[in-house]
């Protein structure tokens, strides 16, 4: 698969999850507006519902006042009434009774227009104070009424009623008017003749949070679902991309330890067929010297063969560490010793300030020496002049402390970030004959880090490399 394959579906991957996410905004965002405006339409039918409660049950207490007492001479011309016809006899006593019935279900009927005429002229007459005609608790009672039978009786509500100039009349003892308050009006009595400028003013402190928990199951649940696509997405695009440069690494490696194997074989192959070469004489063989280049090489073969197999123990967690007491000093001249003839041949020095004055440790000899090894080599290798390295070694507290600078090519901020990772190599530009597998300074950092010390480097690109390691301490007792 193709780099360019993966960053298309990456791309189009991305982007279809972009849209998936502003989709989900859009209806979230759509739902809680709907959600808004039938609160608002709710709200706006309950406010106009008490209204016109608390103006039907003016009107009703003004026609029960008007008519109680026409009710009260009803019922009794009606009960006299009534005794009288039980009476069979047409005595002059009863005639007489009768006819004063008569005469005051006349006046009845008379007290009756009054009554209308009374009612009529009650609504051309100025209207009382609020507080005469709708009593605070019954006010209450109404609003709660009418909120229970629209379903929103459990909502937290503040109300009042106001006069023209924002007064309060009566309310709720925690209503106030505060701007960013959203209230919702509606005027009292809008019937009248002259209407009264009262209004009913109800607002809800807690509507927000109400319409985000009416939505709230939904929006957590895309907002998971969101975050999930999201992390589920990067993942799969980090793994991916992971893959793909393990596999190039990998291909890199191969490449690397077939030509890395492949030449100390041809050349002990080489010496091999020389000396059962029966047309050359045995004076030009040499057999010492092609003995050497044949103990050399595989030598170099057993090392690139032993660097992959402590990776792969180093993998599985099973290296094990021979610890014992060692100097320092005497490892790090050893190792100088042995670059003394590779420095010849391309001209190069190496500078020793060995001023630490506990060099002891314990440490792994043979391990520690292959790191050494390997950083020298690397400072001998990536440059492409006359190679001039400095060791040098301090004590820091209760720490030894090691740096071995170079005049190398040295490594850019990039690369620095991942010259540690195991099989990575730095493009070394015009150096086309250094070859590696990539494991020389993975393996240095593991070994270092498995004697409890650390590893840090410092560098500029072609003006050369240094690295410091700084390892616990242990004096000659």
């Amino acid at each position: 698969m193709s780099r360019k394959f993966i960053w298309i579906v990456t791309i189009t991957m991305g982007l279809a999850m972009i849209a998936l996410i502003v989709f989900q905004s859009y209806w979230i965002r759509n739902a809680i507006r709907i959600n808004e405006d039938q609160f608002d339409h709710l709200i706006s039918r309950s406010m106009i519902d008490i209204a016109n409660e608390i103006e039907w049950r003016e009107a009703e207490r003004l026609v029960h006042h008007q008519m109680d007492p026409l009710l009260a001479d009803s019922a009794l011309f009606h009960e006299d009434n009534t005794a009288g016809l039980l009476q069979n006899d047409n005595s002059q006593k009863n005639i007489d009774r009768r006819q004063d019935r008569r005469s005051e279900y006349n006046e009845l009927i008379s007290d009756r227009r009054r009554f209308v005429d009374r009612v009529i002229a009650s609504m051309f007459q100025v209207p009382p104070d609020i507080e005469e005609r709708i009593s605070h608790d019954e006010l209450t009672e109404i609003i709660k009424s009418v909120f229970s039978e629209n379903g929103i009786a459990d909502l937290a509500y503040e109300y009042a009623v106001l006069r023209w100039d924002n007064d309060i009349a009566m309310g709720s003892p925690s209503f106030s008017i505060a701007e960013e308050a959203e209230y919702y009006k509606v005027k009292l009595f809008p019937n009248d003749i002259e209407p009264a400028s009262y209004y009913l003013s109800i607002y809800f402190p807690r509507r927000n949070n109400s319409s985000f928990e009416s939505l709230g199951y939904m929006a957590f649940s895309s907002l998971i679902l969101s975050l999930m696509i999201v992390v589920g997405f990067t993942l799969t695009v980090y793994v991916i991309f992971r893959q793909k440069r393990i596999s190039e690494i990998r291909s890199d490696f191969v490449s690397n330890m077939t030509h890395e194997l492949k030449t100390p074989i041809s050349t002990i192959s080489l010496a091999s067929q020389m000396l059962g070469d029966k047309s050359i004489p045995p004076e030009m063989k040499k057999p010492d010297q092609i003995s050497k280049i044949i103990i050399d090489e595989c030598r170099r073969l057993g090392t690139q063969v032993e660097k992959v197999l402590q990776t792969a123990i180093f993998d599985k967690g099973k290296l094990k560490l021979r610890l014992q007491e060692a100097n320092m000093h005497d490892i790090i001249e050893n190792a100088v010793e042995n670059f003394a003839l590779q420095l010849k041949s391309r001209k190069g020095k190496i500078h020793t300030s060995l001023k630490a004055t506990y060099p002891v440790i314990f440490a792994d000899q043979v391990h520690i020496t292959n790191v050494l090894s390997n950083l020298i080599d690397n400072a001998i290798k990536y440059c492409t002049r006359d190679p001039e390295i400095i060791v040098t070694t301090f004590n820091k507290g209760s720490n030894f402390c090691l740096s071995i600078k170079d005049n190398g090519i040295g490594i850019s901020k990039n690369d620095q970030k991942r010259i540690f990772e195991k099989f990575y190599r730095v493009p070394t530009g015009n150096i086309h004959t250094v070859k590696g597998f990539g494991l020389g300074l993975s393996y240095v950092k593991m070994i270092v880090e498995e004697h409890q010390g650390h590893i840090e480097l410092e560098s500029e690109l072609y003006e050369g490399s240094n690295f410091s390691i700084t390892l616990p301490n242990k004096a000659k007792e």
